[in-house]
């Protein structure tokens, strides 16, 4: 039976895909080096950490630095753009009143609680697992068994709301079955969800009764 459910937070709670080009973008920018969307694609579809990116273009960067203007953009952004993804407020609160919630994130759980806050949403949550807390992020299960183990529960009692293939797949490897809300702010591969349990559009049309309908099936 469905006791808990595991929301990604990029993409699926908050609308932050584009806040995170721009913040990247404005960062590699000081460093003068231009950062474009077909760079961004391809970052994503390498699945690749920052260092890892870096390297791979032979670019001479603090890592460090490059992260830390990065992130103090973007904690702007956050702040002054953010928005919710549609249909989210109202799916959090009918779960929270039936089943125990936990945000599992590649992103700094400075960066969860902020976008939790601005939007009053944190207190839904009983578990925030962030991708640095753990020692592999997306698209390896760690932070999905990390969540399961903080709640005390199983594939056999959770679901997870993804809306990436990195997430799809972090969420598939533990035996979660997953609902799939793709972000199209980056290109998906055709049929990258094809097993997922489902793959919808938009959120507006789940609820806490449907997702127990569609983990017992």
């Amino acid at each position: 039976m469905l006791d808990c459910v595991l929301f990604d937070l990029d993409g699926l709670l908050v609308d932050s895909e584009p806040l995170q080009f721009r913040a990247y973008r404005y960062a590699f920018e000081q460093f003068g080096i231009r950062l474009d969307m077909e760079d961004w694609i391809r970052w994503h579809s390498a699945e690749a950490s920052t260092a890892r990116w870096v390297e791979s273009q032979r670019l001479e960067l603090d890592v460090e630095q490059l992260r830390s203007v990065k992130k103090a953009y973007y904690d702007e952004l956050i702040a002054t753009d953010l928005e919710l993804k549609p249909g989210i407020r109202s799916l959090v609160e009918d779960c929270a009143s039936s089943y125990r919630l936990a945000v599992v994130s590649a992103s700094r759980r400075e960066s969860i609680e902020a976008c939790l806050d601005k939007f009053e949403l944190r207190s839904h949550f009983s578990k925030l697992v962030s991708g640095g807390e753990v020692a592999r992020s997306k698209p390896f299960p760690d932070p999905y068994i990390a969540a399961m183990r903080a709640l005390q529960t199983t594939p056999a009692q959770a679901i997870a709301l993804e809306d990436s293939l990195t997430g799809f797949r972090a969420a598939t490897a533990t035996g979660l079955k997953c609902v799939i809300c793709p972000d199209h702010f980056i290109p998906k591969p055709e049929g990258a969800f094809s097993a997922a349990t489902l793959v919808t559009g938009s959120l507006q049309g789940l609820s806490a009764a449907r997702l127990r309908n569609i983990h017992a099936g």
